[in-house]
C-alpha cells in the first residue's frame, strides 16, 4: 500500500526532480539539429576543347543513409594536344567531406587541386558553360586537375564521399542525396556526340525507404535502379530516404498532445483526489495544504509527462523525431500550458475539496 504524505521534503524532491528533467532535456535537445545542408554535387564543366561522349554516375548509399559514395566517370575526346585544365567538378559541403576526392585519368590517379577563395586561376571562358549558368568564376572548394592531356579518347573518373541533406522535423528523419546534371557541348562530329547520362543507384537497405525526385517531381524507381537521360538538359535529381514507422511508432504519432496531457491530468488528478480523501480522514487540518500543493503540482507534472512522451517517441522512432515539438515545449507549451491549465485545475480541486470535506463530515456525523 502506498502512503501519500505532503511535507516540505516531498515538495523539495518534486522540485529537484523536475529541475533535473528540465536541465537534462534542454541540454539534450540543444545537440539535435533539426536540419542541415549536405554535399552539393554537380556534373563536371569541361574545357571547350573537349567533346564529352557519355557520363556514368554510380551512387552507393549505405543502409543507415548517413553516407554515400559517388563515382562519376566520363568518356571523352580531347581535341587539343597538351590540354592543361580539362574539367572542373563543383562539389562542396560544410563538413569537408568533399575533400576526400580522387580523380583518375585512364585508370591512373592524378593530383587533385582545390579552388580557394583567394586563389582561382581558372578562367570560366575556357570552359563550356550552358546558358543561364551565370558563373563568372568557379566556386571555392571546386576540384580540378592540372596536367598535359594528350589528344584522343580518354576516361576520367572521380570518386568522392557525399553527406546527405538532412531534414529532421518529420517523425522520421529525411536524408536527401542530390546530383545535378549539366548540359554538355554538342559536337560537330557524329562519333563524338554526347550519348547521355547513365545513373545507377546502389542501396543495400530496403528500397521501400527511397523515393526519387527529378526537378521536384516524384518519379518511380525502375526495377534495375538505372536511368538513362539522353536529352542533354539540366536536371536536379534527388534520392530521398525516409524510414517508415513501425507499429509502436504509429501509435505514438497518433496520440495528440491533448490526449497525452488529458490522460496525465486524469491519472494524477485521481491520485490527488485519493490523497485528499485520506488526509481528510487522518489529518483534516492539512487538507488545504494537500489541495493547494496538488493544484500546482498536477498541471506541472502532467506537462512533464507530455515531454517524457516526446523523449520516448524520439528513442523509439529515432533521434530528433520530435525535434520542433521539443523546441517549442520550453518556449510555448510549458509556460502557456501551465498558465492555462493551473487555474482550471485549481478550481476543480477546490470543488472536489469542498465535496470531500462535506462527504467526510456527513460520514462522521
Amino acid at each position: 500500500m502506498f502512503v501519500f504524505m505532503v511535507s516540505g521534503e516531498v515538495v523539495f524532491r518534486f522540485i529537484t526532480l523536475g529541475g533535473f528533467l528540465l536541465i537534462w532535456s534542454v541540454s539534450s535537445q540543444s545537440m539535435e539539429p533539426v536540419g542541415y545542408s549536405g554535399t552539393w554535387a554537380s556534373a563536371a564543366y569541361f574545357n571547350n576543347a573537349i567533346d564529352v561522349i557519355s557520363e556514368t554516375v554510380n551512387i552507393d548509399i549505405t543502409d543507415d543513409a548517413n553516407n554515400a559514395g559517388y563515382t562519376v566517370s566520363y568518356k571523352l575526346y580531347n581535341n587539343r594536344e597538351g590540354l592543361q585544365f580539362p574539367l572542373v567538378f563543383e562539389v562542396f559541403d560544410e563538413f569537408e567531406q568533399s575533400d576526400e576526392f580522387e580523380i583518375t585519368v585512364d585508370g591512373q590517379s592524378v593530383p587533385v587541386v582545390t579552388v580557394t577563395e583567394d586563389n582561382n586561376g581558372l578562367e570560366t571562358s575556357d570552359f563550356y558553360m550552358p546558358a543561364n549558368t551565370g558563373l563568372e568564376q568557379f566556386r571555392a572548394d571546386s576540384k580540378y586537375i592540372n596536367l598535359d592531356l594528350s589528344s584522343g579518347l580518354h576516361t576520367i573518373t572521380a570518386t568522392y564521399d557525399v553527406q546527405p541533406h538532412y531534414y529532421g522535423s518529420d517523425w522520421t528523419g529525411i536524408s536527401t542525396y542530390s546530383y545535378s546534371l549539366v548540359p554538355m557541348k554538342e559536337s560537330v562530329s557524329d562519333d563524338k556526340q554526347f550519348k547521355g547520362s547513365f545513373i545507377k543507384l546502389n542501396f543495400n537497405g530496403s528500397l521501400d525507404y527511397i523515393s526519387m525526385d527529378i526537378d521536384g517531381t516524384k518519379n518511380t524507381l525502375p526495377s534495375n535502379n538505372q536511368w538513362h537521360f539522353n536529352d542533354n538538359l539540366a536536371k536536379e535529381i534527388d534520392f530521398i530516404l525516409q524510414a517508415p514507422l513501425n507499429p509502436v511508432a504509429k501509435v505514438l504519432t497518433a496520440v495528440s498532445p491533448f490526449i497525452t496531457i488529458s490522460f496525465a491530468l486524469f491519472v494524477l488528478g485521481g491520485l490527488h483526489l485519493r490523497m485528499m480523501k485520506r488526509r481528510q480522514q487522518a489529518q483534516p487540518e492539512t487538507l488545504w495544504t494537500v489541495m493547494l500543493v496538488g493544484g500546482f503540482l498536477v498541471p506541472l507534472l502532467s506537462l512533464i509527462i507530455y515531454y517524457l512522451y516526446l523523449l520516448v517517441t524520439d528513442m523509439i522512432i529515432g533521434q530528433g523525431a520530435t525535434g520542433e515539438s521539443r523546441n517549442l515545449f520550453f518556449i510555448w507549451v510549458l509556460p502557456l500550458g501551465y498558465i492555462v491549465i493551473t487555474p482550471i485545475y485549481l478550481i476543480i480541486s477546490f470543488v472536489v475539496f469542498m465535496m470531500v470535506k462535506q462527504t467526510v463530515t456527513k460520514t462522521v456525523k
